[in-house]
């Protein structure tokens, strides 16, 4: 029997029956329960199709660790929590914690990703390389990277504008008075690492302050480290013609920063002026308090997850050509007390 033959037996059209047995809207619920009961009464019950799946309500949020060197040191991700998970909220949405490990197998850890039968992902790519994105964009879900513009690949990303902020920090200094200023530059290169320094390079040719490659400090990334590196630095530098201020990659360097300064002599402000990037809590408790970049965490996480609802609500099964979507949260100086106008003996 035809399925036509069929829907002319049960009394319907045969649009409606197909509406019915592929569990789609378009006929009322009293036709659609007389209909599926009598269909296996009468034996063609393998007509109906499986029911799909009720979609989840879960969102995930994944740490992607590459090597650890940041994110063990000082999980920012831990600051965006709470504002990532309003934000799902106010859509009905659930968030999901899930940790992926470079430094483990990859595929028992992508595999268990894939069970939590998530509706789309947030992740937190401050540490990822291209090659790390394009992996997990082989997983059948919608993606925003967060902290990083992956600037090479087709994804949507929520990310600093890194460029805007170490801007911001030459232009404060300048307008102190600072014409010499040096850069705090972190041995680990990641992204936003990378974009801050070409913020720094370019803003001193803006303000026409000459470059030089010997006002730029390379150090490790923890504060401990830092203050051990630019204490070495001096050692083994005494005639060290030192710029009368600095911006730096990160918070953490400039609080190893203030402190080998202090111990070497130098008055922080005063002989030397130093700005960091992040405005972490501690900025506020250093001494003196860290004038230092302000990146919205309240910025990023709302934008990362509006676009990925965006992406959800509207997915594109077109033909039609779709480009990638890169969003970028604007930074902001908090002045504190690390920032004087240039002292006339440096």
């Amino acid at each position: 029997m035809t399925n036509r033959e069929i829907a002319q037996k049960l009394g319907i059209s045969p649009a409606a029956l197909s509406l019915i047995i592929n569990h789609k809207p378009g006929v009322s619920d009293s036709t659609r329960d007389r209909v599926l009961t009598e269909l296996q009464e009468m034996g063609c019950d393998n007509l109906i199709k499986k029911a799909p799946a009720v979609p989840s309500n879960n969102l995930c949020f994944i740490i992607y660790k590459r090597h650890g060197e940041v994110l063990d040191l000082h999980p920012f991700f831990l600051l965006l929590m709470e504002s990532i998970e309003t934000r799902a909220r106010s859509y009905g949405y659930n968030i999901l914690l899930c940790n992926l490990d470079k430094r483990k197998s990859m595929e028992p850890q992508l595999a268990h990703l894939e069970e939590l039968d998530c509706q789309g992902a947030i992740v937190f790519a401050t540490e990822m390389e291209d090659e790390d994105m394009e992996l997990l964009q082989e997983l059948p879900i919608p993606m925003v990277a967060l902290d990083n513009d992956f600037s090479r690949l087709s994804c949507n990303s929520v990310s600093i504008n890194n460029q805007m902020g170490t801007f911001q920090a030459v232009e404060y200094l300048v307008r102190m008075g600072h014409r010499r200023i040096g850069y705090l530059k972190s041995l680990i290169r990641i992204n936003s690492f990378k974009e801050r320094q070409i913020g720094y390079e370019d803003a001193l040719t803006h303000f026409g302050l000459s470059f030089s490659d010997g006002h730029i400090l390379n150090v490790h990334y923890s504060e401990e480290e830092s203050y051990r590196d630019i204490r070495q630095f001096f050692e083994s530098h005494p005639s060290y013609d030192i710029p009368d201020a600095f911006v730096c990659d990160d918070d953490t360097m400039a609080s190893g920063a203030l402190r080998a300064f202090s111990e070497h002599g130098y008055k922080v402000p005063g002989d030397i002026s130093i700005i960091g990037f992040n405005d972490r809590p501690n900025c506020e408790v250093t001494t003196p308090p860290l004038t230092s970049i302000n990146v919205s965490k309240q910025g990023l996480a709302g934008e990362s997850v509006d676009e990925l609802m965006r992406m959800i609500q509207n997915p594109d099964k077109s033909t039609q050509e779709s480009r990638s979507r890169k969003i970028r949260i604007g930074t902001k100086l908090t002045v504190r007390e690390s920032v004087s106008p240039p002292s006339k003996n440096v």
